[in-house]
């Protein structure tokens, strides 16, 4: 035993100068690297008062980069997401700004920061996008994918009940809508609702999620969940804004969902009437008539229950269904006091000359001699 002893301290101790000349490496070059960050810095500070904010940023994360002083470290990071914000490049401003976050949670001001994010995200979503190539930034075109989604998700996460939180979740919530991913997007507007009730980003979220809920209800809805909490996210847009001219398409998209609902329910209730099971079939008929009277299943609900119910007596007085789309005021044209001047596609442009150059009034005159 202790002769394997001796054998592993000796093999230790064949390491042991080179491990010393690696620590005295490390720990040499240290005074050199402040001064190649001071200099560094002192560079970046030159550039962005010339106004070449680019390479200033670059100075300055080279700065960072060999500072060995940890507020030196943090204040060349705050010069560069500076620099990068004087040049207009949102995108690299907002990877520095995430390295500030990330590396200096404790000297970084994180509401300012967090703020300034949610303030990139809303350029890309007015239509900022990075150049694709910096030095070929003068051509409109070629231009780098938007990433208002990776941006605001980003913010979200750092500060979830920040105020610029409402509009930036409505607005990835739109997002998802239009691609069609449809989960994440209800759940961003469940949260704004909870979150920002008396917002005016609220308002808008509400009518997304109730007609994003109801369009979802109309196929594949077998347990009407996507429907009753469309319902209820429209009745609750009514109560909170009873006076404003969106309750009209409010009702109108409950009128659509109530309808596709009773018919899927009708439609239930006749497959079992061909299975010859009658007592489900009067089941669902009696559902759509109770809960639906103001739709045309609910009248073909009562005829199929009349058939096959002798004893049941449909109500005398029949509800009056709604339109399935709003009426508009139909309005004529405004009366011209002169004569109208006739434009046929198909004249080869001889109808769109001016009048007087077609001799209209020379023909007339010859004529009248």
């Amino acid at each position: 035993m202790g002769m394997v002893f001796m054998k592993w301290i000796s093999g230790k101790i064949k390491f042991l100068p080179v491990l010393l000349v690696v620590n005295i490496l490390m720990i040499w070059p240290l005074s050199g690297d402040e001064a190649a960050a001071r200099a560094a810095f002192n560079a970046g500070l030159e550039a962005h008062k010339a106004q070449d904010y680019i390479e200033a940023a670059e100075h300055f994360a080279s700065a960072e980069f060999h500072a060995v002083n940890n507020d030196l470290k943090f204040k060349a990071a705050l010069r560069e997401a500076d620099s990068y914000r004087a040049a207009g490049y949102r995108g690299k401003e907002y990877e520095t700004l995430e390295k500030i976050l990330k590396r200096y949670p404790t000297q970084a001001n994180y509401s300012e920061l967090v703020d300034r994010i949610f303030a990139i995200g809303d350029a890309y979503y007015h239509g900022y996008a990075d150049p694709a190539f910096w030095s070929l930034r003068f051509i409109p075109w070629l231009t780098d994918k938007s990433r208002m989604v990776e941006i605001y998700n980003s913010a979200l996460k750092h500060a979830p009940f920040a105020p610029a939180g409402a509009n930036a979740r409505l607005r990835l919530a739109v997002h998802y809508l239009n691609e069609g991913n449809n989960e994440p997007a209800l759940k961003l507007l469940r949260e704004l609702i909870r979150c920002y009730p008396q917002s005016e980003a609220a308002r808008y979220g509400m009518l997304e999620l109730g007609n994003a809920l109801s369009e979802m209800s109309l196929a594949g809805d077998g347990d009407g969940k996507n429907f009753d909490e469309a319902m209820s996210v429209f009745q609750e847009f009514r109560k909170r804004y009873p006076n404003l001219s969106e309750n009209e398409w409010v009702e109108q998209c409950e009128n659509v969902a109530r309808s596709a609902y009773a018919k899927r329910l009708y439609n239930i209730a006749r497959f079992y009437r061909r299975e010859g099971r009658n007592e489900p079939a009067e089941l669902y008929l009696l559902d759509v008539i109770r809960r639906f009277p103001n739709t045309e299943s609910a009248v073909e609900s009562e005829k199929l229950l009349t058939e096959m119910d002798k004893s049941y007596f449909p109500e005398q007085i029949a509800p009056e269904i709604p339109p399935a789309y709003p009426s508009y005021e139909l309005l004529k044209f405004p009366e011209e006091p002169r004569k109208l001047l006739l434009a046929p596609e198909n004249s080869n442009g001889r109808f769109l000359l001016p009048i007087y150059d077609l001799n209209l009034n020379n023909n007339k005159n010859k004529s009248e001699k």
